[in-house]
């Protein structure tokens, strides 16, 4: 028996939607929101029944003749840029704490853009700078504080005096 890559998808979908939805509870409520219809949990928990929903009616409905077997599915990918945007992202959680987000989600960016084919550097700095800026913009207008990290503090540019 061999299962095409479109049914292997919808398997993996599955299995993440059935984990996701084990651990919903799990998510903390604030105090009186338990009888809120609107709370912590719903769209976690609405996000993994579509999910679920989804991924069973592709593992049933009849299989796609050109999707081809799962053993050709992996061939004359770019395996390198995978590894390197992985080695990207570790290298993101390692930084984030003392290049704090600024300096680390450009770089993580610059990293990721490169590494995607992007090699012109007036069009890559500015790109991950703005970008960083305003989602770091808007989380701040949001109420969510993320600190500039221990770079800046090593500079004397911030204090901790809070």
């Amino acid at each position: 028996m061999s299962i095409n890559r479109d049914k292997f998808g919808a398997l993996l979908f599955l299995c993440l939607a059935l984990i996701y939805g084990f651990y919903v509870d799990d998510i903390p409520l604030m105090f009186g929101d338990e009888d809120a219809p609107f709370n912590a949990q719903t769209l976690p928990n609405a996000l993994a029944w579509i999910l679920g929903v989804v991924s069973f009616i592709q593992l049933i409905l009849p299989a796609n003749q050109e999707a081809g077997n799962l053993s050709n599915a992996f061939r004359g990918l770019k395996w390198g840029r995978v590894i390197l945007l992985a080695m990207l992202m570790v290298f993101y959680g390692l930084t984030i704490r003392q290049l704090g987000f600024p300096i680390s989600t450009s770089l993580f960016l610059m990293g990721g853009f490169y590494t995607l084919g992007e090699r012109r550097p007036f069009v890559l700095v500015p790109t991950a700078i703005l970008v960083t800026l305003a989602f770091w913009g808007l989380l701040y207008m949001m109420g969510v504080y993320l600190t500039p990290g221990d770079f800046f503090y090593y500079l004397g540019w911030m204090s901790n005096d809070a």
